[in-house]
């Protein structure tokens, strides 16, 4: 399966999930909104494609293109727009009429309803538009099958960047298991409790055979711990182990982003005590040395 990728803001995305993640005693309150109300429920189902860290991520991107939204200074567009009125290529330049969240819409070829469009709608030009306005159309906009698909791509980018990220995902799982060890499983709506032992960690399940696969791949068929190769290709005694990240124990999720691949010495040995612990060992792309 492929992905379309058009890296609009992608990386700049990755880096306030980053920060969010290892500096969340700064973020409590915006992290709150992420589990409050008893979220943390929909997470326990094993193996979701649409993942926890997916959740995350969609989490953060909304609230970055509300803060986008939260910061247009529509004195100063409109004063540009009155200002280069008998200069059509510099309005077309500046853009001064189009909002953060309709340069996302043009970079990622999604039709929409543009704020103008909206404006002329509500019987309203740009140089009439005031702070309301805009806050009333991107709540239009977040209704829009045009919203969903930008944010479905978005996601998916951020995600494709940030999986390759085992240090990250250690530091995101981690977040997780707080929450549900702290968790308030008798105030809980529509909790599936085949799910968990009774301790109300989560029991085991074989990861699905994508998510193998996604790991595999990931980790280029190497213990990330001790580089062993466990494709099979060179030994066939090297057998791939699937760790749990945040161990089960310790309140770890039945979740992609929570699976790394271990030799069987590295998963019995290295991690015998249930700690979490990844590695920053990566395979380059090609040698500095090679011909």
């Amino acid at each position: 399966m492929n992905i379309e990728a058009h890296f609009f803001d992608t990386y700049n995305l990755c880096a306030k999930v980053d920060g969010l993640l290892k500096n969340q005693f700064d973020y409590l309150r915006e992290l709150e909104g992420f589990h409050c109300d008893g979220q943390w429920v929909d997470w326990l189902a094993p193996y979701q494609r649409f993942s926890v860290f997916h959740r995350f991520i969609g989490y953060v991107v909304r609230g970055d293109h509300a803060d986008d939204a939260d910061t247009v200074d529509l004195s100063h567009r409109i004063g540009i727009m009155e200002s280069f009125a008998n200069i059509p290529s510099a309005i077309e330049d500046l853009r001064p009429g189009k909002l953060p969240i309709e340069e996302a819409f043009v970079r990622h070829r999604i039709d929409h309803q543009s704020f103008v469009e909206f404006l002329s709608d509500a019987g309203k030009v740009f140089a009439q538009a005031d702070n309301n306005d805009v806050y009333d159309y991107m709540n239009e906009v977040r209704l829009t099958g045009s919203y969903e698909l930008l944010m479905e791509q978005t996601v998916a980018e951020v995600f494709h960047v940030l999986f390759q990220n085992r240090e990250l995902l250690l530091t995101f799982n981690d977040y997780i298991s707080r929450i549900l060890e702290n968790a308030k499983h008798d105030e809980a709506e529509d909790l599936d409790l085949s799910l968990l032992a009774k301790n109300r960690t989560l029991l085991r399940v074989k990861p699905a055979k994508w998510a193998q696969r996604a790991v595999f791949f990931r980790d280029r068929g190497r213990c990330v711990l001790c580089g062993k190769d466990l494709s099979g290709l060179l030994n066939l005694g090297n057998i791939e182990n699937y760790d749990h990240i945040v161990a089960l124990a310790r309140f770890g999720l039945n979740d992609v982003t929570n699976l790394q691949l271990l030799c069987e010495r590295c998963n019995q040995v290295e991690k015998r005590d249930g700690a979490a612990v990844t590695s920053s060992r990566y395979q380059t792309w090609y040698s500095d040395d090679d011909n």
